[in-house]
């Protein structure tokens, strides 16, 4: 898709679901798996490889596989303020909006996983030459604006499309997702107050934060194991199918 790599599953069609894949990037744990299985549900769906490797990456994106982010976020920090900050990653998702247009793509949707949320809402606070009907976040990082000193809140304000959150945890428990995404936080009333009706959240509290696409994996650093988490990304995904069918009419 012009200069930058993708995965790219399902036939060309007049709408799009661009993946933006968490920190491990573009094969990180299920999400292609999950990306066959949104293109067998009718859609087109890409991953773009966006994120220069740090310490070799993920087939050459992003971290490697076994990398313990919650041990070591400090040595992510500088990347999120440099080459993987939405000042460096959202023109190459532009590029491949640009890219499928040329194909005849109408219309696309951003389905960001952790920090892919992030750069989907920063891609989603202007107008794309594809208008995006709706984002989705599972188990979004949309909080690191506020870590690299800017304002999440603000950057609601400016979104072009209604969004669906699926936030994890408790809310105040250690590594749970803040309330900024529920019905009642700050992002969710400020869309609202764009989109009435047209958002939605839910939370998934017996789950860790990158369940979606880490839970139950064998290779790599996995977000929850057992059966309850399998069951509980399979209910995701069927939501966020549900939600895109209605986006997307």
């Amino acid at each position: 898709a012009g200069d930058v790599e993708v995965y790219e599953t399902g036939t060309v069609r007049k709408s799009l679901l661009l993946f933006i894949p968490d920190v491990w990037g573009w094969n990180t744990g299920r999400v292609r798996s999950i990306a066959d299985d949104f293109a067998k549900r009718g859609h087109l769906v890409v991953i773009p490889k966006v994120l220069p490797p740090f310490e070799g990456g993920t087939d050459g994106d992003a971290l490697p596989p076994n990398f313990n982010i919650s041990e070591r976020f400090g040595d992510v920090m500088p990347l999120l303020k440099g080459e993987w900050g939405p000042g460096a990653v959202v023109p190459k998702a532009v590029k491949v909006l640009e890219h499928y247009k040329e194909k005849g793509v109408e219309k696309a949707a951003v389905y960001g996983f952790c920090y892919g949320g992030w750069i989907g809402f920063h891609l989603a606070s202007e107008k794309q030459c594809v208008p995006i009907v709706c984002g989705v976040s599972s188990h979004p990082s949309i909080h690191l604006e506020g870590v690299v000193g800017g304002d999440p809140t603000e950057l609601a304000k400016k979104q072009t499309c209604p969004w669906l959150f699926q936030p994890t945890g408790v809310v105040g428990a250690e590594g749970a997702d803040p309330d900024m995404y529920d019905a009642e936080g700050s992002l969710v009333k400020e869309l609202e107050a764009l989109f009435p009706g047209k958002n939605k959240t839910t939370r998934y509290s017996d789950e860790v934060h990158g369940f979606v696409t880490r839970g139950a994996i064998t290779n790599g650093f996995a977000a929850g194991q057992g059966e309850k988490t399998k069951a509980a990304i399979t209910k995701a995904v069927a939501e966020v199918a549900s939600y895109l069918e209605s986006s997307f009419k």
